[in-house]
């Protein structure tokens, strides 16, 4: 999902809490215009409106009026607020009658119910307005190769250059069958073999397969290739379609299709891990916050050099960042440009070739001779770690996800390896709490990719949980 789709979806969240406001105080004025008995002062009736809004958001999100995966017609929609304003209205008044609330004029709640049913739908359909004008400037817009030929094809691409508010923009279509016949408005790309060429040179959000007779091996080999590049996958259905965790069925004007999903994180997920991270990075900084400021003086009595030592590392999408951590080494065998420079990658690699414990493009130093004293124990506890938090709160990384790694080490990566990279790298992962540094590579990347498939809420607090436990575990000497 692109940034521009979470932050419309995100925003009807607002946009409904103000269109009931308003509704209620359209209720409220229109009915004091009638003669009335009794009628609750104004601000102890707003204030019994914003007490239920709570109850309205979590009644909407259960009627599916902020599911990104399935986009509603409009008239599909409208059904669902008129399920979602009638089961809240209803809530509200078997509140009054079982409080035995002394409430202000029944027909107050008729009006509030017709006018929330005109200005939710009025909200909604102003902010999809909004998107679909903004389409018009190419903000939001999926940039869509379509990868099959035949009828199927030019019926997807007739429907997606003839329906504009669709939000899609056709790049071109890749071939996958020798005897080719396509319309002359549409660009060939080239074939089903250059694929990985074609998505590494264009700038593509989403690739749709419209040919049912590629063979299952080759579909998962595309599949991995549009993951590697954060390229959505999708497809129209055959009849013998695999039904699988990851995927969403919806459509795409009057053509099904299936989108297979890289991971659960994504729309309200990612969300609401950013959230988590966002609050839990700021209660980790503000709780160890003591323990930084007397491992910092340590480290600065100890040796010679600054307390934080800033490394390259590669996170979501393979976009580099400098990852902050506590200083374990001697000043001057810190490999980067600010520290000991090239002398200290050489004396590293040599250090790797003779005493890395671990396979794979990963390394890990026994016994290292690099460590200061108290860097030894820094690194041997994860207190080095700590400044980590930072990270998190800056959006380089989350507090639960893969470990990040060096250029260096990603570089020797296998193929499958890479699919760690399809989402922020963590402080603590299934890895972490699983055997940490003294797992093979090829084992930690499978826990990851098992995290990254699997990902759930309840999964990321499991994790939180068991990382002191597998921090205070003892392992082999660094």
């Amino acid at each position: 999902m692109k940034r521009s789709e979470l932050f419309f979806n995100f925003i009807l969240i607002p946009v409904d809490i103000a269109m009931i406001v308003v509704a209620f105080i359209s209720a409220y004025y229109f009915r004091i215009k009638m003669e009335v008995i009794y009628i609750w002062p104004f601000d102890q009736y707003i204030k019994f409106v914003l007490i239920m809004l709570p109850l309205w958001i979590i009644i909407f999100f259960l009627a599916g009026l902020y599911n990104y995966e399935k986009r509603k017609r409009p008239l599909d929609e409208f059904a669902s607020i008129v399920l979602g304003v009638s089961s809240c209205i209803m809530l509200m008044v078997a509140w009054i009658f079982l409080s035995r609330t002394i409430f202000f004029s029944r027909l107050v709640i008729i009006y509030a119910w017709l006018f929330s049913l005109i200005f939710i739908t009025f909200g909604r359909l102003f902010v999809r307005y909004v998107q679909i004008f903004l389409y018009r400037w190419g903000i939001g817009v999926h940039k869509v190769i379509i990868l099959g030929n035949g009828e199927a094809s030019e019926l997807m691409m007739k429907e997606i250059q003839s329906n504009k508010q669709l939000g899609y923009k056709l790049i071109g279509i890749v071939n996958t069958k020798k005897e080719v016949n396509i319309k002359q408005n549409s660009k060939t790309l080239g074939d089903i073999e250059s694929l990985e060429k074609i998505t590494s040179s264009r700038d593509v959000d989403d690739v749709i397969l419209t040919d049912s007779s590629i063979p299952e091996k080759q579909i998962v080999s595309i599949i991995d290739i549009c993951h590697d590049k954060k390229i959505i996958f999708k497809q129209i259905p055959n009849l013998f379609q695999v039904q699988t965790a990851n995927i969403n069925i919806a459509s795409l004007a009057t053509i099904p299709i299936i989108e297979y999903r890289i991971t659960p994180l994504e729309g309200w997920g990612r969300i609401i891990k950013r959230i988590s991270d966002i609050i839990g990075s700021i209660v980790g900084i503000v709780i160890f916050s003591p323990l930084m400021i007397i491992t910092a003086i340590l480290i600065k009595f100890d040796s010679k050099g600054p307390i934080f030592y800033k490394n390259e590392r590669v996170g979501e999408s393979g976009k580099r960042f400098f990852v902050y951590k506590f200083r374990s080494m001697k000043i001057d065998c810190c490999t980067g440009n600010m520290y000991g420079g090239s002398n200290a990658e050489k004396y590293e690699s040599k250090l790797i070739q003779e005493k890395s414990e671990r396979s794979g493009p990963v390394y890990k130093v026994l016994h290292d001779p690099r460590r200061t004293k108290i860097g030894r124990f820094i690194e041997k506890t994860s207190i080095d770690e700590i400044p980590q938090f930072f990270n998190v709160f800056m959006g380089h990384m989350s507090i639960v996800g893969p470990r990040p790694h060096q250029p260096r080490e990603v570089a020797n990566y296998k193929s499958w390896h890479r699919k760690v990279l399809r989402i922020k790298p963590g402080i603590s992962g299934m890895a972490q709490i699983s055997g940490r540094s003294d797992l093979d590579f090829d084992d930690e990347a499978r826990l990851d990719i098992y995290y990254i498939e699997n990902w759930s809420l309840w999964l990321d607090a499991k994790i939180m949980i068991k990382t002191p436990l597998a921090v205070f575990k003892p392992r082999k000497a660094v």
